[in-house]
């Protein structure tokens, strides 16, 4: 954008805020905005490597478990010091004072336009952590919704898909570990969760399209752009 070749971007922090703090831009939304509390980034590992290597798998899953814990505690206390350690170059390297606009609980729009924002970037809160196959269900319908699947699947299809990958079972026997360690509380897992997040309510997501991951080709059927048998739809025009 400053050498004036594209116009636009869509992408994390603080590259945003960078654009407002340098004048050459302002962010157009949030994805906070598009969809609350939505599923972002993940840590993937193959399942051999999992297999191969169960005890480092649990380890490095409970060290990403207490950097989440210690990035919310304390109504986010420690984020000025996690913000000055990826300000080194050798991690983000951007200025501290771009990426503290949004990891403590603010967000700047426009140059002087400065939002709170508290939830903004949450690590641990609302079971952030989890990797609840409902997350991975709405990864894959928005592949079959623009033709990444290229074939109609079953609900089933969804849900044995997301159980392969999404491994709630690891992350909890390394939780377990932390509470046991006197490193975690055991009123913060979902210790009988069975992978779903209740449904999302319309009013939470911006398309005011209500999402259950437990009904994936209702939620597809809902959706009035994207993939549908052999067909695109596109507002009411049929393109085959």
């Amino acid at each position: 954008m400053e050498a004036g070749t594209i116009y636009g971007y869509c992408v994390g922090e603080p590259w945003n805020q960078q654009a407002v703090f340098k004048g050459i831009g302002v962010p157009v939304i949030t994805d906070y905005e598009l969809w609350k509390n939505n599923p972002e980034k993940v840590f993937g590992i193959t399942a051999e490597f999992a297999e191969q290597y169960p005890n480092t798998t649990k380890a490095v899953v409970k060290a990403l478990i207490r950097a989440a814990i210690w990035l919310d505690e304390n109504d986010n206390a420690n984020r000025m010091e996690a913000v000055e350690i990826l300000a080194k170059p050798e991690y983000v390297g951007a200025d501290a004072e771009v990426i503290a606009n949004s990891m403590t609980g603010t967000f700047e729009y426009e140059k002087g336009d400065v939002r709170e924002v508290p939830d903004f970037n949450v690590f641990f809160r609302y079971n952030a952590t989890y990797p609840f196959y409902s997350d991975a269900i709405w990864y894959l319908t928005q592949m079959r919704r623009w033709g990444q699947i290229p074939e109609a699947k079953s609900d089933e299809w969804y849900a044995e898909t997301a159980a392969s990958v999404y491994r709630p079972d690891i992350y909890l026997e390394a939780a377990r570990l932390l509470v046991d360690e006197g490193l975690a509380n055991e009123a913060d897992f979902p210790w009988d969760s069975d992978g779903y997040k209740a449904p999302t309510p319309a009013a939470d997501i911006i398309d005011g399209i209500p999402y259950d991951g437990k009904a994936p080709n209702a939620y597809l059927d809902s959706l009035p752009i994207g993939l549908k048998g052999a067909q695109i739809i596109v507002g009411t025009e049929v393109q085959g």
